[in-house]
């Protein structure tokens, strides 16, 4: 099985055709794809890792499936596992119904039910679990309803977005006769009903990994595809170039220049326009940035298009506010302050009493060129303000996040939302109590306009909500993004059938070979 996988994903990546690539259209049966992620797996349990397309997402989607997923280009919430996921009526918005398609088993054979779903679920809540997701199931309590296929929700306050929380934060359902066995186990042997399973000596550590058809999978003649091997590749322009030469398939990008040079390479190109994007925090807790005044000072001396240019060569967007200026949510004429040097040396002597007392600014991120780039031109703007001094520190990743997790461990750092609509992801980054508040932040004001957008599904309340969001992060300013956000998914000439959901995961049960 091992030779036969490993011959297949050499048998995956080349090119097939001169033909332009095409997101569209019905793949042929057979075959394997090479896809490049940005890292080796951690855990490939549905608890343990990150479910975002640029950590693990693609490998939970491909082995778990999804209940529910969201179309970014249509706002919409799209069922997969479940057939339905709807509140109550009359409930306000309080209680909600899903229901699992019939007839779906795990790979170990085990049904596919509510109560599988509420095992997860509830896996999930325990403290020792360490989920990533436990955030997710805060204030949420569930039941078996009129049947096995039935699960009914209760939350303790209501949530009228509820299906885009499941949709990026629960959607991956393991076995429950798997977890039964622990997740340590699971970590390494994951169980779902998703297009693909992991063979015995499927995942070499550090090499790759390859995933097999699940022959028995819910949908008849699907996936298309006979295996799929991830491999890892930290660099985006080698993803490019990689796929460029035939070497791999497909995979995501998530930078502006990288995005022209696959543009130009002319490889396929499926993009989503995203809100968030780059952009500083602030620990607002203590320390310097605890004041808005040095906040606010510290952003305008600061310029995106400045930044565009100088860290991304002027091939990016700069940002003018937390949401994506093409969705319907924004309002073009909420920019967010910056470029204003006056302004900002004024708020500094006040802070400083005139650079008698002076402040110092730990600014941490995550070490790469770009970043360390941005590092100097943030050092430079702010330093010029007299009596204000940037301590910049560049580490690696599992350093960073250490540290970015911690009051008193910085004052600025660099962060990256990706949010194909403000729930679950902005408010779980903003709202006061939340676990991935991102800043220690709170405020009444935001709160509310938090509450008010996921307690509506209607575009008009919704935006007027956002709009008081963005009105209130431009006057206490937590935040400042700087580049909107770029994710694509990039693929190479063979491959058809890709489809990015949620925040970039292709859909495997539609993805494949050009016939």
């Amino acid at each position: 099985m091992i030779a036969a996988l490993g011959l297949l994903a050499a048998a995956g990546c080349g090119s097939e055709s001169s033909e332009t690539p095409s997101a569209a259209g019905t793949p042929k049966s057979g075959g394997s794809l090479d896809i490049l992620a940005t890292s080796d797996a951690r855990s490939l349990d549905p608890f343990l890792p990150a479910y975002a397309a640029q950590a693990d997402g693609n490998r939970l989607a491909a082995i778990y499936d999804s209940l529910v997923w969201t179309n970014p280009g249509t706002g919409s919430v799209q069922p997969q596992l479940a057939e339905s996921l709807a509140p109550v009526d009359g409930s306000g918005n309080k209680v909600w119904k899903l229901r699992v398609r019939p007839n779906v088993k795990f790979t170990d054979g085990t049904n596919f039910d509510a109560a599988a779903v509420k095992i997860n679920w509830d896996t999930h809540a325990i403290p020792t679990t360490n989920s990533r997701q436990r955030d997710a199931t805060v204030g949420l309590r569930t039941e078996i309803g009129a049947d096995e296929y039935e699960l009914k929700i209760f939350l303790d306050k209501p949530n009228s977005n509820f299906d885009r929380l499941v949709a990026r934060s629960l959607a991956f359902i393991a076995s429950p006769k798997a977890i039964a066995e622990g997740v340590q186990k699971l970590a390494e042997h994951p169980v779902g009903a998703g297009p693909f399973m992991l063979p015995e000596g499927g995942w070499v550590k550090g090499d790759h990994l390859t995933l097999a058809k699940n022959p028995n999978y819910w949908q008849q003649g699907k996936p298309y595809l006979d295996s799929i091997t991830f491999r890892a590749e930290t660099s985006g322009t080698t993803t490019v170039d990689k796929i460029e030469k035939g070497k791999a398939d497909l995979g995501n990008v998530s930078d502006a220049q990288t995005l022209k040079r696959a543009r130009d390479a002319g490889i396929g190109v499926e993009s989503l326009a995203l809100s968030g994007g780059q952009l500083l925090s602030f620990d607002t807790s203590e320390g310097p940035t605890a004041d808005p005044d040095v906040r606010r000072a510290f952003v305008l001396s600061l310029s995106s298009d400045e930044i565009n240019k100088r860290v991304y060569g002027g091939m990016g967007s700069p940002a003018r506010g937390i949401f994506n200026q093409t969705t319907s949510l924004a309002n073009p004429q909420l920019s967010a302050p910056e470029n204003k040097p006056q302004q900002a040396l004024e708020l500094f002597d006040k802070v400083t009493e005139n650079g008698s007392k002076p402040i110092r600014i730990k600014f941490i991120a995550p070490k790469s060129g770009p970043i360390d780039e941005l590092g100097r031109y943030v050092k430079e703007k702010v330093e010029k303000n007299p009596g204000v001094t940037v301590d910049f520190e560049s580490t690696d990743l599992a350093e960073f996040v250490k540290k970015s997790n911690l009051a008193s461990a910085f004052d600025v750092k660099v962060s990256q939302i990706l949010a194909d609509d403000p729930e679950p992801v902005v408010y779980q980054y903003l709202h006061k109590g939340s676990p991935g508040n991102c800043c220690f932040y709170s405020d009444d004001v935001v709160d509310k306009a938090l509450d008010d957008g996921r307690n509506t599904t209607d575009p008009i309340k919704r935006r007027a909500a956002y709009t008081q969001l963005q009105l209130q992060l431009n006057r206490d300013m937590p935040l400042w993004v700087y580049q909107e956000a770029v994710v694509s998914g990039v693929f190479g000439t063979g491959v058809t059938g890709v489809q990015l959901s949620n925040d970039g995961i292709f859909l495997f049960d539609r993805i494949g070979k050009k016939d």
